[in-house]
């Protein structure tokens, strides 16, 4: 998810009740919701050193233990020596909320299609439960209404002299929002997932489907659907704006057959990491006068709209099919 929302995610569980912990919990739990991302600092690497590192060690499970017990070491580290108040500030308490902070972030990194991978560094594999849009306008408008409403209420009750009501309620409130809005975004994604298997495709049974979400419409769905020789790419759910036509449309992706220069593309270091990434991944190989020409692009980010140039490996092979060159872009 965008840093906005984890920042306004991790303000809403202070103001709900966490704050009152421990002194520095609030601190806590806005740093812990934004800490994961340190490993942004990747993308100085070069965008495949971004691919690979992003979303790793710091975002599982090991990770977010040792930045928990790291940030509140430094929390009250700090605060004894800076504040003078009498209040000490507990380590295991936190510690508690540290976890609490990071947690949410991997939460909510875990409700989009990017995905993370929990278990490192024991096992690699990515977790992604595709319920909502990276930057998502509805999530972003419940957790900013837990805000601004209580504010609005607040000052209503001042100018009518009746007791000024306090910020928990309003965060319960919206922290309870988000969780209703990600199981009603969990039954329509079952829904479309289910939709999808039913549906019949010329070039066989379906292997693989992915009900990947729309920016706008949080119960449409972008569908991919990989079968033995094709991807299958489609709209699932429910449209406020498509047309009968554009709903039934499929758009079909044949896979190239399995070749020597693809085979060897694949052994690339830059092709590597991008296929243990990619999930729907689609090669094509090209000859040209040098040798050929190897792009592998991965179909969660390629939608069922157009064929975006986005996400691609691209592998440069000469004529004895040893790689010249690699290259990965956004």
């Amino acid at each position: 998810m965008d840093n906005v929302t984890h920042t306004l995610f991790g303000l809403l569980l202070a103001r709900a009740g966490l704050e009152r912990i421990t002194p520095k919990a609030t601190t806590a739990l806005l740093i812990g919701a934004n800490l994961p991302d340190l490993d942004l600092l990747a993308w100085f690497g070069g965008h495949i050193s971004y691919l690979k590192y992003h979303r790793g060690f710091s975002h599982s499970l090991a990770g977010l233990l040792c930045s928990g017990v790291l940030l509140a070491a430094v929390l009250k580290r700090t605060h004894h020596a800076r504040s003078r108040a009498p209040a000490p500030a507990d380590f295991l308490k936190l510690l508690l909320v540290s976890l609490v902070g990071l947690g949410s972030h991997t939460l909510l990194d875990y409700t989009n299609s990017y995905g993370i991978r929990p278990f490192l560094p024991f096992d690699g594999r990515w977790f992604a439960a595709d319920l909502v849009f990276i930057v998502d306008p509805w999530m972003m408008a419940i957790l900013a209404g837990g805000f601004v409403l209580p504010l609005l209420f607040r000052l209503v009750s001042q100018e009518i002299g009746a007791k000024a009501s306090g910020y928990e309620r309003g965060a319960a409130a919206a922290l309870s929002l988000i969780v209703v809005f990600w199981s009603c975004k969990w039954v329509a994604h079952e829904h479309a997932l289910e939709q999808l298997r039913q549906r019949s495709y010329e070039t066989g049974a379906p292997w693989r489907v992915s009900a990947l979400p729309r920016f706008l419409n949080p119960i449409g769905w972008y569908g991919v659907v990989e079968t033995e020789k094709a991807y299958h790419l489609g709209f699932a759910g429910f449209g406020w704006l498509e047309s009968e036509f554009e709903k039934r449309k499929v758009r079909t992706l044949f896979k190239p057959e399995q070749s020597e220069a693809l085979a060897s593309a694949e052994q690339g270091t830059q092709a590597r990491v991008f296929l243990g990434f990619a999930r729907h991944p689609l090669s094509q190989v090209v000859p040209i006068p040098q040798g050929f020409r190897v792009t592998v692009r991965d179909l969660r980010f390629d939608f069922a709209s157009r064929f975006r140039q986005s996400f691609v490996c691209s592998v440069m092979l000469d004529r004895n099919l040893k790689i010249v060159s690699e290259t990965f872009r956004f």
